[in-house]
């Protein structure tokens, strides 16, 4: 019954149009507006917005994201083809760039305006089920609630933004690595900044999958250009990861990924392969213990409205942690081989199983 239940459940979602991206230019005069760069391997439709069709072709292009003011943190509120900037995030403005060399030379002048300890780019790559505009509005509300520094970049590979839709995607992820790699070769040629990339879901797969792809063509390259990672909730089995992360020479410090115990969307996704758990959802650490990487548990978090497969972004109790803990920057996400930290409240420390102290946080959400 439970299953009859969620097939119930994604063909009521699937029967809303999410792909709309309708321009709203007096959104600039709600809320706060946010500048978000924006790649896409999406094609336009017959509307002139960027759809859910393919193309080889990476478009680049510059978003205002209107955040509307008195909603609740962590929270995204989608009009679709109708939103009202008043209660809704709205594209204000979107400008396409002819050229990678003006992309670069826009994102350049952005991180130029911010302090000199301030120039990093964090490039979100969104996971399943996302429209193009979902990618935006996700990005702002990233950067805002969790007060990421610098400038921020989405990529907008062709999802299908329907939960029905999950193999469609599955393709589309693959397709996407090529407009990917482009992409953050166009981030790293605007005055080479520090690059941190975050991905959610099915999009950690697209990043793991491009990472291989251009470790293989040039060794070493994601050491030398990546200075961060963060993957929340990949969507990724747990061999096929290992595999990918076997080919990258160099590992970036922080090398982060975000798990919960909870999460519902992993467990059907880990049920459809016939396997218990995806690294996302991950119950035993020991798996991946022996890889340069942190993982982030956040199962005594909620966040219902996403089933708990975007508690990072979600949580508001959470956000608001990460937002103001001191202890929660590179060094303390800076990985020994296999450590596991705990949110949030009281800290002990404990030794892992290869000898190493690493501090765990233990306890519930308050």
């Amino acid at each position: 019954m439970r299953w009859f239940a969620f097939i119930l459940l994604l063909a009521a979602a699937g029967c809303s149009d999410r792909t709309a991206a309708p321009i709203v230019p007096e959104a600039l005069n709600f809320g706060l507006n946010k500048t978000v760069f924006i790649g896409t391997t999406r094609d336009r439709n017959e509307a002139g917005e960027f759809g859910i069709e393919r193309s080889t072709d990476l478009q680049l292009l510059k978003a205002t994201v209107s955040i509307p003011p008195n909603r609740d943190l962590g929270s995204v509120s989608d009009g679709f083809d109708s939103p009202n900037p008043k209660r809704d995030f709205a594209i204000a403005e979107l400008t396409q760039f002819e050229t990678t060399n003006a992309f670069a030379n826009s994102l350049r002048s952005e991180i130029d305006n911010r302090a000199v300890n301030n120039r990093e780019v964090t490039v979100f790559v969104h996971g399943f089920n996302n429209s193009f505009a979902d990618s935006a509005f996700r990005m702002a509300q990233l950067a805002h609630d969790l007060e990421l520094p610098g400038a921020h970049v989405s990529y907008a590979w062709p999802s299908r933004g329907n939960p029905l839709g999950y193999e469609y995607d599955r393709d589309s992820a693959l397709f996407a690595r090529d407009g990917l790699a482009e992409l953050l070769e166009s981030v790293r040629a605007a005055g080479r900044p520090n690059l941190i990339v975050v991905a959610h879901s099915m999009g950690s797969a697209l990043v793991m999958e491009t990472f291989r792809q251009l470790e293989i063509a040039q060794p070493g390259w994601v050491g030398e250009n990546v200075r961060g990672v963060i993957l929340m909730s990949p969507d990724i089995n747990i061999d096929v990861f290992r595999n990918q992360f076997s080919r990258i020479k160099n590992v970036p410090d922080p090398f982060v990924v975000v798990v919960s115990r909870k999460d519902a969307v992993l467990r059907v996704s880990s049920r459809l392969r016939g396997q218990k758990t995806q690294l996302g959802n991950i119950s035993n650490a020991e798996e991946v213990a022996d890889l340069p990487i942190t993982i982030l548990d956040v199962s005594e978090f909620s966040d219902l409205r996403s089933g708990n497969h975007f508690v990072a972004a979600g949580s508001p109790a959470l956000i608001q942690l990460l937002r103001r803990s001191s202890e929660l920057d590179r060094e303390f996400l800076r990985g020994r081989n296999g450590s596991v930290v705990l949110l949030p409240w009281q800290r002990r420390i404990v030794t892992q199983a290869n000898g190493d102290a690493s501090v765990v946080v233990s306890g519930g959400d308050r």
